[in-house]
C-alpha cells in the first residue's frame, strides 16, 4: 500500500495549513502541531473533495477565517476554522453536540518509531484548540493499530478521563511493519473518530542503521567530477541514504516530523540499494510498485530531496511530471495535502512518474536538467513528455524553469501564482502551451493574470480560468479536471 503574492504571508498561510513549515510545536513523540494540522487539512480536502457546490461556497469564509487566524499567528483557532470549514463540506451531516464537544481534540502517541522489542506505548489526549463544552462523562476511547492490510494487531479502551494526564498501554509485541493507529471517542451510541497515527516498528532497529552508516561513504570535501550521465547513479543513492539515515534517528530519538512517514519502507529501501552488485534500476521499480520513494537526487555538488510516484504498469519510457509546491512546504505536500493526493493519482492512472522536488525559500538546489539527469539513471524517462505543475511559490518555479530551460517542458500549469514577466524572458518559453488558473477568491489571482497576460502579449499559448467560490487553499483540488483535460489534451497535439 501506498502511504504520508506577499512570501511572508503565503509562508504563514501555507506551512501552517500543510503541517509543513514553522509554527510553535511540541518536540514530543514525535508529533506536533504542524503534523496534526496536515491531518486536518486532509480531512477537509477530502469532504471538500465529494462536497456539493453550495457547501463549497460556504467553506470559503472558514477558511478566510483560518487565513486571518495563521496571519495572526492564532494557532489554536486557525485550527477550529478549518474544522469548521470541514463541517461545513459535509453539508447535510451536522455536527453533533458529543462531536462539537470532542473535535479539537488531539491523541498523542509515542513512540512512533521503535525496535520491535518495545512493548509499550505511551497515549495522551490534548486540546488541540478549546470547545465550548466538555465531553460527556461517560467517554471511552478505543485504541486500534493495524497493519497495512488491515489485521488487527492490538486493540484496548481507556476512559477519556485516564488520557487527559496519558497512560501506558502495554501492546504487547508488535510485528515489524509500518502500522495505523486509530482512536475512536465513544459516548453511548455515538461515536467520532480522529485522524489516523503512523507508528513503524524495526527489527533491530539500531544494528542496521549502523550497518548502513557502515555502507555509506562520508561526503567528501571535491567529490570526482562524472565522466558521463551513468556516473551520477552513485550520488543519488549515497544522498538517499544518508538523509533516510538522518530521518530515522531524529524519528526514532522523537524528533517531530511534519508527515506521518513509512520509516521501515524508507530503511528498506536502501538497504536493497546498498546490497553487493544491486541493479538500482531495478531495485526503485520494484520497490516502487507499492511504495512512494524519498529519494535524494544528486549530482556532485548539490542535490534536492524528492518524493516520487511509480506508475502501476509502466510501459516503456515514462511521461514526467514534477510538482511545485507552495512556500515552506516540502516534497510531501501534494501526496499529502493539495487535494489528499489527487494529483498523484490521476497522474499515476495515466502511465506518468511524478516527481515532487523539495524547495526552500531560495528556490531548488537543481534544476529541472540536472534532476532529469539524475533521473535518467534510475528510471526510464521519456525527454519528450515533460509536464510541469506549481501552486503558489511553485507556480513561480514553473516559471523560472521555463526561463531557465526553455522547450524543455511539453506543458506547463501555474496554480494560484505568477508575476508579470516582459522582453525576452517570456519569450523564451511563451511557445510552450500554458494553463494558468486561480481561485476568484485567491490572493495569488492577481500574479496568476500578470503571467498569463504576460504570454498572451508575447504571442504565446495561455489559457486562463477562474474557479469561482475558491481560496488559495484548494485552489489545487478545484482545477485538477481542468489541468489533467490540459495535459492530456497538450500530448495528445504531438
Amino acid at each position: 500500500m501506498r502511504q504520508s503574492v506577499g512570501l511572508a504571508f503565503v509562508a504563514a498561510f501555507i506551512i501552517s495549513f500543510c503541517g509543513l513549515g514553522l509554527v510553535p510545536f511540541n518536540p514530543v513523540c514525535g508529533q506536533s502541531q504542524r503534523l496534526e494540522l496536515g491531518r486536518r487539512l486532509q480531512r477537509f480536502e477530502n469532504a471538500w473533495q465529494s462536497a456539493d457546490a453550495r457547501n463549497r461556497a460556504a467553506c470559503v469564509t472558514p477558511l478566510k477565517s483560518a487565513v486571518s487566524s495563521f496571519f495572526s499567528l492564532r494557532l489554536s483557532e486557525a485550527g477550529r476554522s478549518l474544522d469548521v470549514a470541514w463541517q461545513t463540506a459535509r453539508g447535510a451531516v451536522p455536527a453533533s453536540p458529543f462531536e462539537q464537544s470532542v473535535v479539537g481534540l488531539q491523541l498523542i502517541a509515542s513512540p512512533v518509531c521503535a525496535d520491535v522489542s518495545q512493548q509499550t506505548m505511551t497515549l495522551e489526549l490534548r486540546n488541540f484548540y478549546k470547545t465550548n463544552t466538555m465531553p460527556p462523562a461517560d467517554t471511552r476511547v478505543v485504541i486500534v493499530i493495524r497493519d497495512n492490510d488491515g489485521r488487527l494487531l492490538a486493540e484496548s479502551s481507556f476512559p477519556g478521563t485516564a488520557l487527559n494526564s496519558s497512560v501506558d498501554w502495554t501492546t504487547g509485541a508488535l510485528p515489524e511493519g509500518d502500522h495505523r493507529l486509530s482512536a475512536t471517542l465513544q459516548s453511548g451510541t455515538e461515536s467520532f473518530g480522529l485522524p489516523e497515527i503512523r507508528i513503524t516498528r524495526v527489527s533491530q532497529l539500531s544494528e542496521r542503521l549502523d550497518a548502513l552508516r557502515d555502507k555509506v561513504p562520508q561526503r567528501t570535501a571535491s567529490p570526482p567530477t562524472p565522466t558521463d550521465s551513468a556516473d551520477l547513479q552513485p550520488f543519488t543513492v549515497q544522498s538517499t541514504c544518508r538523509s533516510t539515515i538522518s530521518f530515522l534517528t531524529a524519528l526514532s530519538e522523537g524528533q517531530p516530523q511534519e508527515a506521518d512517514f513509512p520509516a521501515l519502507s524508507r530503511l528498506r529501501l536502501c538497504e536493497s540499494m546498498t546490497q553487493p552488485d544491486a541493479e538500482i534500476s531495478q531495485v526503485l521499480q520494484q520497490h516502487g510498485q507499492s511504495h512512494d520513494l524519498w529519494l535524494t537526487l544528486a549530482n556532485a555538488r548539490r542535490s534536492v530531496p524528492a518524493r516520487i510516484r511509480c506508475p502501476a504498469s509502466p510501459q516503456g519510457p515514462m511521461p514526467v511530471l514534477f510538482v511545485f509546491h507552495g512556500a515552506g512546504g516540502s516534497e510531501n505536500m501534494f501526496f499529502e495535502a493539495y487535494g489528499a493526493g489527487r494529483v498523484v493519482e490521476e497522474a499515476q492512472k495515466r502511465g506518468w512518474l511524478v516527481v515532487a522536488p523539495g524547495q526552500g525559500f531560495l528556490g531548488l538546489a537543481l534544476g529541472l536538467e540536472d534532476m532529469l539527469a539524475a533521473l535518467e539513471t534510475c528510471f526510464p524517462v521519456d525527454r519528450q513528455q515533460v509536464l510541469l505543475l506549481g501552486h503558489s511559490m511553485g507556480a513561480a518555479q514553473v516559471m523560472r524553469q521555463m526561463q531557465q530551460h526553455p522547450g524543455i517542458a511539453r506543458a506547463a500549469v501555474a496554480l494560484g501564482g505568477g508575476g508579470r514577466l516582459a522582453g525576452e524572458d517570456v519569450k523564451r518559453f511563451a511557445a510552450t502551451p500554458w494553463f494558468v488558473a486561480a481561485g476568484a477568491e485567491d490572493f495569488g489571482r492577481r500574479g496568476a493574470l500578470q503571467l498569463h497576460d504576460s504570454l498572451q502579449q508575447a504571442g504565446g499559448k495561455s489559457v486562463y480560468q477562474d474557479f469561482p467560490d475558491v481560496e488559495h487553499l484548494v485552489i489545487v483540488q478545484a482545477a485538477i479536471p481542468a489541468t489533467f483535460e490540459f495535459f492530456d489534451a497538450t500530448l495528445r497535439s504531438r
